[in-house]
């Protein structure tokens, strides 16, 4: 039986508390970026990743390259992308001959969104083309809480996952993942059907009220050692410039987020060295965030969560009309 929503509820007070359960950073000089291991993959990863949807819309081929070439080397080596259709714009592409020179320093994630399990494998070979490589680190089926997701197909031995999971013993990807802005129920009973390796979801300071991830499926998840990466972590919303989060919540959301039991690393989406450089500054210098600190923040990030409202429900065709705060 899936747990509801509710029965995971408890308060970010105490989901922080739980600082034992964080993965412990295996390396975190003074001058480099802490790393954790991704769940049962054993891959030793950075706390931050490059999202790359910014990059992709860049107009510069050159500006994008030097931007993936800093991060690569700042220690930013886990790179999130995706097709264009995706709204990654020439992502794939700008990171293509990046990827001649330097695969083999980097973690190369992408994406599929095809709820057709035959169309899943042609997708897949469009997106190696694109990078210009023969394997991917990880593939995820991607926005699963998309309508267009049916839970019985997207998880059937002939579904989108499964096909995925074939992909990965033929050699296409080492690993196998889902994401996911929205219904985090739905993710809940998927990774009690089929074998994961990895999960990215919304998670940040604000929306911690509202989609819950941490609460109601991560630690599912955990029991299952599944690795957890953080997105949305700014607030997120569809588009070039996704920073939602006011500047003074930044730093803590980033916070919030790496500090949540199991969580390996954040993906950010950043489309300038400035805020490149911010990023891995942060990352340098991470606390984890207290029960207190968390509590002191939760009056102001409440009225956020009210005035956002289930501001990522539209990736979905069939977005609820209205979604209630939960975690107040």
């Amino acid at each position: 039986m899936i747990p509801t929503r509710r029965e995971f509820l408890q308060t970010t007070g105490g989901l922080l508390a739980t600082a034992c359960a964080l993965p412990k950073a295996l390396a975190a000089p003074t001058d480099g970026i802490p790393k954790r291991v991704l769940g049962k993959t054993g891959v030793v990863v950075p706390i931050i990743g490059l999202g790359t949807v910014a990059v992709g819309n860049l107009q510069s081929e050159k500006e994008a390259h030097a931007l993936i070439h800093r991060a690569i080397d700042l220690g930013v080596t886990y790179i999130d992308t995706a097709p264009a259709f995706a709204g990654y714009g020439r992502a794939q592409a700008y990171l293509k001959p990046i990827l001649k020179e330097r695969r083999r320093e980097v973690f190369i994630a992408s994406k599929c969104l095809e709820p057709d399990g035959s169309k899943i494998l042609a997708l897949l070979h469009r997106n190696l083309k694109e990078l210009g490589i023969e394997q991917l680190d990880l593939v995820y089926t991607h926005s699963i809480g998309h309508a267009v997701y049916d839970l019985d197909r997207l998880t059937a031995d002939d579904g989108p996952i499964a096909m995925l999971e074939k992909a990965k013993k033929e050699g296409l990807a080492r690993f196998v993942g889902i994401t996911g802005h929205n219904r985090p129920e739905k993710f809940a009973a998927v990774i009690q059907r089929r074998d994961i390796d990895v999960m990215m979801n919304t998670v940040n300071i604000v929306d911690r009220h509202t989609y819950a991830f941490e609460h109601v499926v991560w630690p599912i998840a955990r029991s299952k050692q599944i690795g957890l990466v953080a997105m949305k972590v700014y607030g997120g919303s569809i588009g070039v410039h996704p920073c939602k989060m006011p500047p003074d919540l930044r730093q803590a959301s980033l916070r919030y987020a790496l500090s949540v039991p199991g969580v390996a690393l954040a993906v950010l989406g950043m489309g300038t060295i400035a805020e490149l450089e911010q990023n891995v500054e942060w990352a340098r210098h991470f606390e984890p965030m207290s029960p207190a600190e968390a509590d002191a923040l939760k009056e102001k990030t409440v009225a956020l969560a009210r005035q956002w409202g289930a501001h990522l429900d539209r990736l979905d065709r069939q977005g609820e009309k209205s979604r209630p705060l939960v975690n107040t």
